[in-house]
């Protein structure tokens, strides 16, 4: 039996899944609190070294993985678009013309400072007449595939890689996140238009899905880690004081919120409930307005088109009615698909939708087929994007 492991770092949480990648069957999961992680980077290798051991530990046990596929936030990426144009070979764009394409692609990324970890194609065009979800069986002369590219630092990479030495696990494999989305939430082509919103302790990242494919993805440095900061400023309160409130007690919605005393942890104090929403409301709105403006931007405009909201901040209660109310769009929370497992609500927990995803997630290098070159890219294209 393969197993595929997956491995989410964030800045307050370090997630680990174990699956059978045969069956896409989900063979345990486990969480535990980040150390040495900072915005989204690695600051201290040691703790989080440790951390993943102990993952290791109780997840994996003495069995051997053959991949672990870790994810990477927007902080330590460098994203770029790119547009690339090959010529058609057989009139119609076929297969062969896609892995062209990527292939290219590759090609003005190579020998640089920086691995390139993905390419996911946002856009197409047939002798640059209008966009195209689907350009197979279009009759032209040139493709052109516009690209978001993933990149990473090569000694981060490396890092990380030598935190895993030893661990038991064959090949490490890194994603976007936004690969791991489009995998758990199994975007087709024809699906409704959406944006997804993970709301991260350091940061927030925001996509935007239309007719099954991406479209723009983009990385907001502040999250709700400000939250605590503005909550130990307004009350005189530790850091662990105001990030036990919010956890406990925080609500995004100060009209409903019911008064009442609340304790002030390891003190005889108390503060007012209406106090303390008042305080997360307001960052709340403040980091919202962000990621609506950004929409805007983007021209997410349908007011029938829902937000999926996703990571930890998304706990925060009656935060959904608030950015209901601020962008007029439904809001709901992201669930992941086609992991087979018998515990459903590990599939609706927010913490854990990154992990899921990258579970399902396998990069296969394009190769000459039977009928040509692209099969495998095709393939791959086709299973995340809809094509």
């Amino acid at each position: 039996m393969g197993l595929t492991a997956s491995l989410d770092m964030g800045s307050e949480k370090m997630v680990m899944a174990l699956g059978d990648a045969v069956n896409n069957r989900l063979i345990g999961i486990k969480i535990t609190a980040s150390q040495g992680i900072v915005h989204g980077r690695i600051v201290e290798k040691e703790k989080v070294k440790t951390g993943i051991r102990s993952l290791l530990t109780e997840l994996v046990k003495d069995r051997e993985v053959d991949v672990m596929n870790v994810a990477l936030s927007g902080a330590v990426l460098n994203m770029q678009e790119k547009r690339v144009v090959v010529p058609i070979q057989r009139k119609q764009v076929d297969q062969n013309d896609l892995y062209r394409a990527e292939q290219r692609c590759r090609e003005l990324f190579e020998g640089g400072k920086e691995e390139l970890l993905d390419l996911i194609p946002v856009g197409y065009a047939v002798d640059r007449g209008e966009l195209l979800v689907d350009p197979i069986g279009k009759t032209g002369r040139n493709l052109e595939v516009t690209y978001q590219v993933y990149l990473a630092d090569y000694d981060y990479l490396s890092m990380i890689r030598e935190l895993l030495e030893g661990a038991g696990v064959g090949e490490v494999v890194f994603y976007p996140m936004v690969r791991a989305y489009a995998e758990a939430l199994e975007t087709e082509r024809g699906a409704r238009d959406f944006a997804l919103v993970d709301l991260g302790a350091m940061g927030i990242q925001v996509a935007l899905f239309r007719d099954g494919m991406l479209e723009y993805d983009l990385h907001l440095p502040l999250g709700v880690r400000t939250i605590d900061t503005d909550t130990m400023a307004a009350f005189a309160l530790s850091f662990a004081q105001a990030r036990k409130l919010k956890h406990e007690y925080g609500q995004a919605l100060r009209s409903e919120c019911k008064n009442r005393k609340l304790p002030i942890p390891e003190t005889r104090l108390t503060l007012e409930s209406r106090d303390l929403a008042t305080v997360v409301q307001s960052r709340c709105e403040e980091l919202l307005e962000g990621v609506i403006f950004q929409l805007q931007q983007w021209g997410f405009d349908n007011p029938e088109d829902p937000i999926l909201l996703t990571g930890g901040g998304c706990r925060l209660q009656d935060l959904d009615v608030l950015l209901h109310r601020m962008s007029g769009h439904p809001v709901e929370r992201a669930e992941a698909r086609r992991i087979q497992t018998s515990r459903e609500e590990v599939l609706r927990t927010p913490e854990y939708l990154v992990a899921l995803g990258l579970l399902l997630c396998s990069y296969q290098e394009p190769r000459d087929t039977s009928t040509g070159f692209g099969g495998k890219i095709a393939k791959r294209l086709g299973k995340i994007f809809g094509i």
